[in-house]
């Protein structure tokens, strides 16, 4: 990769584009089309990235921070799934007098516009090659999985339902639990972004975990499909019924196990463990992918353990390996603002070119790296 450094990265968009069935991709955001997803034949760039790179903030009310920036070299590149692609950086900074749900759909449409028009050359393409994605045959004598892909909300920070961030066909308030056949996920009904480097449009249409978990249908285990709940309820009581209402959800779907993602940190680990004890005691056995905690306790952590969560998979201490790369080194380019925040306080600004602390929120729920732990 050449010596580039983007900030602030809001999202990630691969270029896809539906050349068979009914509606089109990343459906319901930014007022395209609502219609159900995921049939037909859809096209993809894959290798490519359209990174939407703006000050925009996600909302008004404080907490919610641009965190993220790209090194296309260097360390902090390495850990990222993004340096390997060709990025095509969509750079939008809308008149400050609008509205901030104004300029998140101005700055987010153009970056879809991009990628829209970039996936269209494929429409009367043949592509190199195909991947069939179907759950419609079962195998009697395998177990019933399902994927529960918890997915934060920020409405309760934001005091908006309209808060642009993660969303369902362009939802991104906090709902009852969603049951999505996994090829809309494919087309992008469940979008990106959030403010870590890994909950971009781009990871969850590329989430390794869905596409492992289809390409090992009626091999392993027969798919039934993606429950998603959303995360950050503001009481105990909403997060239990979230995460019994998941349960019953899977319950309903036959479900003999689950596999439980989420994508942020923080109180929504309530609502995540609730979950999968609520699964567990329904006589689901589940299964956590998640990032851990380290002595800095600035990353994920475990702050209810319960004794049903006895299936942890790994994807390592990022924090620690953060702190091991200390500063990164200078770039030779920026693309985007020549001055970033720094400090806990997110009160000073530093010259975007570095060197540079890495981005604080790291966390790869999702397993895209090579990173783990195991106990000995």
């Amino acid at each position: 990769g050449e010596s580039v450094r983007i900030w602030p990265v809001r999202d990630v968009v691969e270029p896809r584009v539906k050349v068979e069935g009914p509606g089109v991709v990343y459906p319901g955001i930014c007022g395209r089309q609502i219609t159900t997803v995921g049939e037909g034949r859809t096209h993809r760039l894959s290798g490519i990235g359209v990174v939407e790179v703006s000050e925009t903030p996600w909302h008004e009310a404080g907490g919610d921070h641009l965190l993220v920036f790209l090194d296309m070299t260097g360390p902090w590149g390495e850990l990222m799934p993004y340096n390997s692609l060709i990025n095509i950086c969509v750079v939008v900074e809308p008149d400050p007098g609008l509205g901030v749900d104004a300029r998140n759909d101005t700055v987010h449409k153009a970056t879809l516009t991009v990628a829209d028009k970039l996936a269209e050359v494929t429409k009367d393409l043949q592509p190199p090659e195909t991947e069939t994605f179907d759950i419609s045959e079962v195998s009697p004598g395998l177990p019933n999985v399902v994927y529960v892909q918890c997915l934060h909300s920020p409405q309760a920070m934001s005091g908006s339902p309209t808060t642009f961030c993660t969303s369902s066909y362009g939802l991104t308030q906090l709902t009852p639990p969603w049951l999505f056949h996994p090829n809309e996920i494919l087309d992008g009904a469940v979008t990106g972004p959030y403010r870590t480097a890994f909950a971009t449009s781009w990871t969850v249409v590329n989430n390794p975990v869905l596409l492992d978990m289809y390409r090992r249908h009626g091999k392993d285990f027969n798919f039934l499909g993606v429950i998603t709940t959303r995360t950050e309820w503001t009481t105990q009581h909403e997060k239990q019924l979230t995460a019994n209402q998941t349960a019953k959800l899977a319950t309903m779907m036959g479900a003999n196990g689950a596999l439980v993602t989420w994508d942020a940190g923080g109180n929504e680990f309530i609502e995540v463990i609730r979950t999968i004890q609520a699964c567990e005691q329904a006589g689901i056995k589940t299964v956590f992918l998640t990032s851990e905690d380290d002595p800095t306790g600035n990353v994920p952590t475990m702050l209810e353990p319960i004794a049903e969560a006895d299936a942890i998979v790994s994807t390592g201490f990022f924090k620690s390996e953060l702190l091991g790369l200390g500063l990164l080194p200078p770039v030779d380019r920026i693309i985007g603002s020549r001055e970033k925040i720094s400090g806990r306080l997110r009160d000073g600004l530093v010259p975007t070119a570095g060197p540079l602390e890495a981005p604080q929120r790291y966390d790869d729920h999702y397993g895209f790296n090579k990173l783990s732990s195991v106990e000995y």
